[in-house]
C-alpha cells in the first residue's frame, strides 16, 4: 500500500482556485481538488484517499489525486527512504511547551488559544528541529547518532509517523529538497 502526503502550504483564495505554495513556487487548485488536497493530510493511502473523496461527495476523485500527484501537491511514498531524500518538514506556528500535568507531550499552536496540536517528545523534537536539516532524511541521520542510536533506516519509520501526525494538525509542512 502506498501512503500519500500532501505537499505545500495552503496560501488562500486568487479569483477561483485555491492557492497552495510548493517551494518558490505556486500551484492554483480548482475546489475539488483543494477538497483532496486537504483530505490528503490525514495519514492515507491513495486508495483510501479516493475513498474518502468519493464518501465526501468529490466527482472524479481518482482523476484529481492523479493530477495532484503529477503536478507535485501530493507525494507518493512508495520507497520511503527516496522520499525522506526529497522532502523536509518546515514548521508552522509556535511552539508552546508541556504542562506540569504531562510532562512528555508538547503543545504546538497560537499563544493564548487553544492548542492546533499535542504531540509526544518525539514529534515534538520533529517538529521544532526537523527543518533545519536538509531533508527528512538527513533528520534521521542525526537522529541515528543521537538518543535512540541505530541507523538513519530505523529512524525513518518513526519520523514518517511524526511527519503524518504534524501534517494531519495543520502545524507543519512537506516542502521538496531544493
Amino acid at each position: 500500500m502506498t501512503t500519500v502526503f500532501p505537499v505545500g502550504q495552503g496560501a488562500g483564495l486568487e479569483s477561483e482556485h485555491h492557492v497552495i505554495r510548493v517551494g518558490r513556487t505556486a500551484e492554483r487548485l480548482s475546489e475539488p481538488e483543494f477538497d483532496v488536497w486537504s483530505l490528503a493530510h490525514h495519514w492515507t493511502t491513495v486508495t483510501e484517499l479516493v475513498t474518502e473523496c468519493t464518501a465526501a461527495d468529490i466527482e472524479d476523485a481518482e482523476q484529481h489525486v492523479n493530477a495532484l500527484l503529477s503536478r507535485g501537491v501530493l507525494a507518493r511514498a512508495d520507497d520511503a527512504t527516496e522520499f525522506a531524500h526529497r522532502y523536509r518538514l518546515l514548521p508552522l506556528f509556535a511552539g508552546l511547551g508541556n504542562s506540569p500535568d504531562d510532562l512528555e507531550r508538547f503543545a504546538i499552536g497560537v499563544p493564548g488559544l487553544e492548542p492546533l496540536a499535542i504531540v509526544n517528545s518525539t514529534t515534538y523534537e520533529l517538529w521544532q528541529w526537523g527543518w533545519v536539516a536538509p531533508s527528512l532524511w538527513a533528520h534521521c541521520e542525526v537522529l541515528a547518532t543521537i538518543g535512540e542510536r541505530g541507523t538513519p533506516g530505523t529512524q525513518l519509520a518513526g519520523v514518517l509517523d511524526g511527519v503524518a501526525e504534524l501534517l494531519s494538525d495543520f502545524v507543519a509542512v512537506l516542502e521538496p529538497v531544493s
